[in-house]
């Protein structure tokens, strides 16, 4: 029996299926302290380009996945670091849901693959 004053932690399916830019965040952060900016750059660099991270979307998108415990806001990383800008890494939890939408997404293209819908690695 759970005692009533603990709290839970929510299951991390229970997010699923991520906003595009939820996951992008996410992956651009790792196991990392990024302001904004860096997030941006950085999923650009992991993506060779081929996906971005926009500006107009990425501000409301950290203060939901904040709201939500995915990500906490964190003190800059070096004394030296420019004092306006917000750092944020991913909590446990956020970890949790990050791997269960990436199952979540390996299992779909399994099946695209199974389908012809899409090319077997390495070709």
């Amino acid at each position: 029996m759970t005692h009533p004053s603990r709290r839970q932690t929510p299951d991390p399916t229970s997010l699923l299926p991520l906003s595009p830019p939820v996951y992008h965040v996410l992956l651009a952060c790792g196991d990392k302290a990024l302001h904004g900016y860096a997030m941006m750059q950085t999923f650009e660099q992991l993506t060779g380009g081929a996906e971005q991270l926009l500006p107009g979307t990425l501000y409301a998108t950290l203060a939901r996945m904040v709201e939500s415990g995915l990500l906490e806001e964190v003190p800059p990383p070096s004394a030296d670091a420019d004092a306006r800008r917000r750092y944020y890494r991913v909590t446990s939890f956020g970890r949790a849901v990050a791997a269960a939408e990436t199952d979540r997404l390996a299992l779909l293209v399994d099946v695209a693959r199974a389908r012809r819908l899409a090319a077997e690695r390495g070709r």
